[in-house]
Order: C-alpha cells, then sequence, then structure tokens
C-alpha cells in the first residue's frame, strides 16, 4: 500500500528527543499493565503452582510472547494507517484500532467477514483479560472471608460494571465525565477514563511495584524469595542469583523512585501527561 513505508519508519525510527520522565514513567505503566505486574495477579496465580513449577521459565516465555505480539500489532497497524489516514494522529492511542482495521478489511476480499471475527476475538481476548484481573478481589474473598466462589465471583463482577459505567459515559464527548480536566502531580488529566488510568493503572501501579521491591528485597529475607524461585529452577544459581537479588534490591527501587520523583517535577519542569 502506498505510504506504508512510511508507517513502517515512523514504527521503528524512534524521536529520542520525545523521551521525558512522564513518557518513562507510562512506558513503564503500560509495561506492568501488560505483563499484569503491580496488580496482584501473578502473586495470586503463583499462589495456584506447583512449588517445583519453573517460574524464571514462565516469565521468560511471558515477557518473550507479549513483546512479540505487541511489535506485530504495531506493524500491522502503523502502516496501514499511513497508508489509509495519512491524517489521522499516530498518538492517538488504542482507538486506532477502530480507526484503521475496518478500512483494512474493507480494502480486502471477505473483509466483512474477516473483520466480524476479529473484533468477536478482541472483545474475547478483552473478556478474558478482565476475568483474569477479578481474580485477585475473587481469591481474596473465598480465602479471608471464606465465601464461596460463586457469590465472590457475582458480587465482585457487579461491583466492577457499577464502577465502570463512568469511564464508559467518558468517551461520549459532551458528557459531564468527558469534561473532567485536574492536574494530578503536574500532569494535565482530561476525561474521567484518563484520569482513572493514569492515577490507578500507571502512577499507582508503579508505586505499588516500588513497595513489592522495598519489601522483597528489605522487608524480608531476599535469599528466601531466591531459594523459592530455585526450586523449579536448579540453573538459578551463582551470578544469576546474586544478580536477580541485586536488582531487587537496588536496582528497581533507585529507578522507579527516580521516576516517580522525575514525573512531579524535581528534576525540571513539570511533563504534561
Amino acid at each position: 500500500m502506498e505510504g506504508a513505508e512510511a508507517g513502517i519508519q515512523y514504527y521503528l525510527n524512534p524521536d529520542f528527543s520525545k523521551i521525558n520522565g512522564t513518557v518513562i514513567l507510562q512506558a513503564l505503566g503500560q509495561a506492568f499493565f501488560s505483563m499484569s505486574v503491580g496488580w496482584g495477579l501473578m502473586i495470586t496465580f503463583g499462589s495456584y503452582l506447583d512449588k517445583k513449577s519453573n517460574i524464571i521459565q514462565s516469565s521468560g516465555w511471558i515477557a518473550g510472547m507479549d513483546t512479540a505480539v505487541a511489535l506485530l500489532g504495531g506493524l500491522m497497524v502503523f502502516p496501514a494507517l499511513f497508508a489509509l489516514l495519512p491524517g489521522k494522529d499516530p498518538a492517538a492511542g488504542p482507538a486506532l484500532v477502530f480507526d484503521v482495521l475496518p478500512k483494512v478489511f474493507d480494502a480486502m476480499p471477505g473483509g466483512n467477514i474477516v473483520g466480524g471475527l476479529f473484533f468477536i476475538l478482541l472483545m474475547v481476548a478483552a473478556l478474558t483479560s478482565t476475568i483474569s484481573m477479578l481474580e485477585v478481589p475473587v481469591a481474596y474473598l473465598i480465602d479471608d472471608r471464606k465465601w464461596d466462589r460463586k457469590k465472590a465471583t457475582w458480587t465482585v463482577g457487579i461491583a466492577a460494571m457499577i464502577m465502570s459505567v463512568p469511564s464508559a459515559l467518558s468517551s461520549i464527548e459532551g458528557n459531564v465525565f468527558a469534561e473532567i480536566r485536574f492536574t494530578f502531580l503536574s500532569n494535565e488529566l482530561v476525561g474521567f477514563f484518563g484520569a482513572m488510568d493514569f492515577i490507578f493503572g500507571t502512577f499507582a501501579v508503579i508505586v505499588i511495584c516500588l513497595m513489592l521491591a522495598l519489601y522483597t528485597g528489605w522487608g524480608q529475607k531476599i535469599s528466601d524469595y531466591a531459594d523459592e524461585l530455585a526450586n523449579g529452577a536448579p540453573g538459578f544459581k551463582g551470578i544469576y542469583r546474586s544478580g536477580w537479588m541485586f536488582f531487587i534490591k537496588w536496582v528497581c527501587p533507585i529507578v522507579i523512585i527516580l521516576l516517580i520523583l522525575n514525573m512531579i517535577g524535581l528534576f525540571g519542569a513539570p511533563q504534561a501527561a
């Protein structure tokens, strides 16, 4: 397609001048969200694993496949965007899927069928991701409150649906939830959904990860966690074990703290989100 090459260049040739503390923080938040880090999901699902499960190998596969799928998705969307919608802002976010792909499907034989199947699968992917996120509060109600799974699932599911209404309404232009604007830690947030996504989907998740790193590295005996990892990974010893402990105890907390401080403008002018 004419213009597709420009989309590939845009996607694979980053403009490093645009990178600042807020961009890095948002990228880190997206990575944590995509990998389900900081949401309690990995801890919850990890509690269901066998003691001899190779957590390191599983983590590597998850990270690798997640990154590969994301890269392939970008290679599909951006070339089509530049070819079919040359005036569209490439930074429009997830909405690009609904702007670009329908035009791609329209231009191909049997596109109506393929497009319909694609968006059905997209809906299933979103639904299954939501179900996995519900497991954290559901597991709490089952284990600590002794609720049965059916009661816990229905309660959490209904509560989540009710609380999601303002976010859904914020996608409608002119709606009161879409017009919400305020500043949070020097970042201007627009719309209820955008505000909640940044506060709880980016900032809070990173703060939680910082707390987990501090708790693991300093609040408890970190060698005990290393021993747990080694149960299913005999090769996790020597420099690998020492390197992991060093990163958890020193590198991770320091990097996250610096990112948060930069976000609030400590090292320069505040950045807009």
